[in-house]
C-alpha cells in the first residue's frame, strides 16, 4: 500500500526507500467520524486534500558507516465520484542524507487508488469499503527507492465504533477500531537486470488503529467540563506491518507502531505521530510523521467538495 509507515520500515531495514502518502478517507457512521489516520487507511470516502504530509525516519549505520537519515514531503488529493466511489491521487519527494556523503533526493512512484463504500451501519457505527490501489513503476526516482516495477494491491477498510456499548460502559464509547488487510502484487515478479536477478515478491500488509475520540465523550456521553483544546483531540495508536506472501529472497516482516493524536478542526485536521519500528528488520531508530488534512466537503461542499455525479 501506499502509505508513509510502509516506506520508513523498508527505510529502517534498507537503508533506502521511497516515500509515499497514505489515501485518506472523510467517513461518518451515526455519530462517529472515523477520522483521516496517518499510517493506514481509514474506511471512508470523501473529498479531501492532505497538504503537506512529512515523515522523517533516522536509520543507525552498520559497520563503522554514519546514520542515514530520510525526510519525505508529499500530498494526497480525494476525490469523489459518486457519494459511496472516490478516487485519490498521492505522490512525494524524498531526500536521503548521510553524514560525509552527497544527499539523495528525487520524486516517489505516483499511486492512484479506486475505493467503493459498500456497506454503512448507523446504529453500530460501522463502515466497511473495498479498494484497488495502483503503483505506476518507473514514474519516481530509483536513487530515492522508487521501483522499475509497479504493482497492484486489492485491499479491504473497515472501522467499528464502541458507542454502542450500554450507558453503563460510557468511558469505553469514545472508542473506534479500524483496519486494513491489502494483498500486493508484483507486476515483475523477477527481473533479470545487468547486475543480476532483482526479486519483487508479493506482500501482505495489514493495519490496525485503535482512537479514543475526545470529541464524542463530550458530545455523546458526557461533558467533564475539560478545555475545548481537549475536547478535540482523539489519542490514537496505528499498527502496520507487511511481510512477503511467499519467498522473500531477503525481505522479511517489518512494520512499526505509531502512537499520537489528532486534533479535529472541523474542516481541518492535524495529527503527528511517531514510528515506532515493531520488528528486528524494521531498524532501531524512531522517527515520525505529521500532517496537515483539509476536509474538502466542508470548506468547499457546492464545487471540488461535491461529488462528480
Amino acid at each position: 500500500m501506499s502509505r508513509p509507515i510502509r516506506a520508513a520500515a523498508s527505510l529502517m531495514g534498507a537503508g533506502l526507500a521511497s516515500f509515499a502518502l497514505p489515501v485518506h478517507a472523510h467517513g461518518i457512521a451515526g455519530d462517529r467520524l472515523f477520522p483521516a489516520t496517518l499510517s493506514i487507511d481509514d474506511p471512508g470516502v470523501g473529498d479531501e486534500l492532505s497538504a503537506p504530509t512529512f515523515v522523517y525516519q533516522p536509520q543507525s549505520g552498520s559497520g563503522g558507516s554514519p546514520e542515514t537519515r530520510s525526510y519525505g514531503y508529499g500530498a494526497e488529493w480525494d476525490k469523489t465520484i459518486t457519494k459511496n466511489l472516490g478516487v485519490a491521487i498521492n505522490d512525494g519527494y524524498s531526500v536521503i542524507r548521510q553524514q560525509g556523503s552527497n544527499g539523495l533526493y528525487g520524486w516517489n512512484d505516483l499511486i492512484t487508488t479506486l475505493k467503493y463504500q459498500f456497506f454503512e451501519n448507523d446504529a453500530h457505527e460501522i463502515l466497511m469499503s473495498a479498494g484497488v490501489q495502483r503503483e505506476w513503476g518507473g514514474t519516481g526516482a530509483q536513487r530515492v527507492g522508487a521501483n522499475t516495477a509497479g504493482w497492484t494491491q486489492p485491499t479491504l477498510y473497515a472501522g467499528k465504533g464502541l458507542g454502542d456499548l450500554p450507558e453503563s460502559l460510557g468511558l469505553l464509547r469514545p472508542i473506534a477500531l479500524t483496519g486494513e488487510l491489502g494483498y500486493q502484487l508484483s507486476d515483475v515478479p523477477t527481473a533479470n537486470d545487468p547486475g543480476g536477478a532483482t526479486h519483487n515478491p508479493n506482500f501482505w500488509n495489514v493495519g490496525l488503529s485503535v482512537q479514543y475520540d475526545m470529541a464524542y465523550l463530550h458530545r455523546q456521553v458526557k461533558d467533564y467540563g475539560l478545555p475545548d483544546v481537549v475536547n478535540h483531540l482523539i489519542p490514537i495508536v496505528e499498527f502496520a506491518y507487511s511481510t512477503p506472501a511467499s519467498a522473500g529472497y531477503g525481505r522479511t516482516t517489518t512494520g512499526t507502531i505509531a502512537p499520537g493524536f489528532l486534533y479535529q478542526g472541523g474542516s481541518y485536521q492535524i495529527g503527528v505521530e511517531a514510528l515506532v519500528p515493531a520488528t528486528k528488520a524494521s531498524g532501531t531508530r524512531t522517527g515520525m510523521i505529521a500532517q496537515l488534512h483539509f476536509y474538502l466537503d466542508d470548506i468547499l461542499p457546492t464545487t471540488l467538495g461535491k461529488p462528480i455525479f
